[in-house]
Formats: structure tokens, C-alpha cells, sequence
């Protein structure tokens, strides 16, 4: 399987060299990071499945790679995290809690897997909390 550096970047077309780099470090699409490192199912053959992990992975990679722009010209702001950027990041936080409890959930009762079972009450609370306050 070739690594990220290897494979051609879907969005800028690069090959065997970084997307960008910024401040002497080596920056790649998201895109390109996918390619490279291809989800796995648990149950491939179903689509419930494919579709929920599919969410799961987004939301984890949002969350992930979130971080407030102190680009522009605007001045640096006071606080490390001003209040827009925590409430940004929160909220990208209880989504991908959503999505994982979803998948999770999915994977302990429809599927019987063991090791989702013990976590269906837990994830159900979830489930039914985000799912209510969501629009």
C-alpha cells in the first residue's frame, strides 16, 4: 500500500512530493490522506454500515484538523481560544460523538457484535440526546 507521499494527490494532482508546505512542515489534502488510507468495514456487504462509518470517519476528521485562523489581517485576539472558536470546536466534538454512536450503536444491534453490546444503553443516550437537540 503506498503512503500518502507515494500516491497522486486527487485535488492538486502533486505526486512524490508534499501538497504544500508551511513553515518548514509537509502539508497534504485531505483528499490525498484518504486515498491513502482507506477506511475498513466491519461488514462490508452492508450499506447501513459503509454509510455510518463513512460519517464517523468525516466527523473525526473535522474535529481533528479544526483550528481557528489567526490569518488576515485581523489582530491576534487576547484569549488563546475566543469564544466563537470554542463553540466551533465543540460542536464539531458532540457531532463526532453522534456519529460514532451511531455507528457503534448500528454495529451492537443489528449486527450482534460483541464487543458494541455492553455500550448499546450508553450510545443510546446519545443517540436520543444529540438527536433531539440537533435541527
Amino acid at each position: 500500500m503506498p503512503s500518502v507521499h507515494q500516491i497522486q494527490c486527487p485535488v492538486c494532482g502533486v505526486e512524490n512530493a508534499p501538497c504544500t508546505v508551511k513553515n518548514g512542515e509537509q502539508m497534504y489534502h485531505l483528499e490525498r490522506k484518504r486515498a491513502a488510507y482507506r477506511t475498513t468495514y466491519e461488514h462490508p456487504d452492508c450499506s447501513e454500515c459503509r454509510k455510518l462509518k463513512d460519517a464517523m470517519v468525516r466527523a473525526e476528521d473535522s474535529y481533528r484538523t479544526y483550528k481557528p485562523d489567526f490569518g488576515g489581517t485581523r489582530p491576534k485576539p487576547k484569549s488563546r481560544w475566543p469564544k466563537g472558536w470554542r463553540d466551533g470546536s465543540r460542536s464539531l466534538e458532540l457531532g463526532m460523538n453522534f456519529a460514532r454512536a451511531e455507528y457503534e450503536f448500528h454495529l451492537g444491534s443489528v449486527h450482534k457484535d460483541q464487543s458494541y453490546q455492553r455500550d448499546l444503553g450508553k450510545n443510546f443516550n446519545i443517540i436520543v440526546r444529540e438527536g433531539r437537540l440537533g435541527p
